[in-house]
């Protein structure tokens, strides 16, 4: 399996930023599989109930790198969350895990 860890520090879900302490993107890819794997852990500042929903997440790492994609909560506690990817990664190629 193919794998890419990108850190970043800024965070939008549904357009609203999010203050982050910690934030983590996963991107893997099964060799067989011709679709991404994405998720994204976030260790956020401030205490945020958010319902176990879809998100439009989009992030930008400290070179300014954007990267958006719908995603799903899965976990949270109030101040870790971690959202599965329900679709295309965009700004990020597969061919990053080469």
């Amino acid at each position: 399996m193919l794998h890419k860890r990108i850190r970043f520090g800024h965070l939008r879900l549904n357009g609203v930023p999010v203050e982050v302490r910690y934030g983590d993107l996963l991107v893997a890819q099964d060799e067989s599989a011709e679709l991404l794997d994405w998720e994204v852990v976030v260790a956020t500042a401030d205490r945020l109930e958010l319902p176990m929903s879809a998100y439009d997440v989009h992030i930008e790492t400290a070179e300014l790198r954007q990267l958006w994609g719908p995603g799903l909560l899965v976990r949270s506690d109030g101040r870790a969350h971690v959202f599965r990817g329900g679709g295309t990664l965009d700004g990020f190629d597969a061919e990053e895990l080469q």
